[in-house]
């Protein structure tokens, strides 16, 4: 291709990207005003647990708006926008905050509205559903001991 031609492709390739972006930017900000505008009534609470990272109280997810705050003491909850909110912890998985991770409980609770937002339903109840539907999204990590054995016998099968 002439250079010429790569100028001129280019060229609209980054208008197209610019007109984009101006388009994002105008969605996210319409999704900062949901968020602003949601009750949040529910708010799951996951975390990472990785024997490295320094422990944090949780990750708060509202599956409504979206809403993302990670809360490094749980005493700063009460300063949030999720204070009044019915927490559901997930405390038996291991949960990185992906796309995918956030997807899924949006999409569990968007179909069964009527059971997450029923406040006669208790939240261990809540709690155990979600784990199931998140079980095959978690990290599991080794403990440091299994990570040095494995790179120990790595080692002397790499001397022979």
């Amino acid at each position: 291709m002439e250079t010429k031609k790569v100028f001129e492709e280019t060229g609209k390739l980054g208008y197209e990207i610019k007109k984009l972006g101006n388009l994002l930017e105008k969605v996210n900000k319409k999704c900062f005003e949901m968020m602003e505008l949601c009750p949040h009534e529910i708010v799951f609470k996951y975390n990472d647990n990785h024997s490295r990272l320094f422990m944090i109280d949780g990750t708060y997810f509202c599956p409504a708006c979206g809403k993302l705050m990670k809360c490094y003491i749980k005493e700063h909850l009460n300063e949030t926008a999720f204070k009044d909110s019915r927490i559901i912890p997930l405390n038996n998985l291991s949960l990185i905050g992906t796309s995918d991770v956030h997807h899924t409980i949006r999409n569990e609770v968007y179909e069964n509205m009527d059971l997450y937002y029923d406040c006669n339903v208790s939240t261990i109840e809540l709690s155990s559903k979600m784990e199931q539907k998140l079980i095959d999204k978690q990290c599991l990590y080794e403990s440091p001991v299994k990570i040095k054995k494995i790179r120990k016998i790595n080692k002397k099968t790499d001397k022979h």
